[in-house]
């Protein structure tokens, strides 16, 4: 039989317990308190545990040690601590926060929705100013909304004008002012 140590899958290898004064050490350090949950003796056990648990390859270095209670230390168990755990109200006032974020962001979009509309209504005016009693349908407010994306309002509302007075046929016009604003899209960028 070799004289190597085996290790049978599921066992872990024994390790060395942390020393009294070592234990007393980190207790002092941290006021005799639990890093977790605060709680102190005598109304709970205090106990060592590693920030990087030995499962993952934690030592026993003064700055890898916490006092934590038996319940805390049982809780978090070989999990890492990568953050300290929020409590009730830090989590209340962090959702708070998100919420009045996604309000806040929600009104913004309402409004510039609002201003595009008004601004797409500026050059439906204009074109009714020669072809009354026609309105824009909803695929091509889509398109003047994208060139009001690119392109200054007063300047849209001047390609509509000039169109409208250069094309006197209502669908020829359109066609024209959408060919202007395309070239001055393109010559933009």
């Amino acid at each position: 039989m070799s004289a190597e140590l085996r290790v049978v899958e599921g066992e872990r290898p024994k390790r060395k317990p942390l020393s009294k004064r070592a234990r007393f050490e980190v207790f002092k350090r941290d006021g005799f308190k639990c890093q977790y949950c605060g709680n102190h003796p005598p109304a709970v056990v205090l106990e060592v545990d590693h920030i990087v648990p030995v499962a993952l390859g934690g030592k026993d270095a003064i700055d890898n040690l916490l006092t934590a209670c038996f319940d805390c230390n049982r809780g978090k168990a070989a999990n890492p601590l990568t953050a300290i755990p929020q409590t009730v109200s830090e989590k209340a006032e962090m959702l708070a926060e998100k919420m009045a974020q996604v309000k806040a962001f929600e009104r913004l979009i309402k409004s510039q929705r609002r201003h595009e509309e008004k601004a797409i209504d500026e050059v439906e005016d204009a074109f009714r100013m020669y072809f009354q009693g026609f309105s824009f349908n909803d695929r091509f407010r889509q398109s003047v909304r994208i060139f009001l994306q690119n392109i200054p309002t007063h300047q849209v509302v001047d390609y509509m004008h000039l169109a409208c007075t250069r094309i006197q046929r209502r669908d020829d016009s359109i066609k024209y002012f959408c060919g202007i604003c395309w070239k001055t899209i393109k010559e933009g960028k």
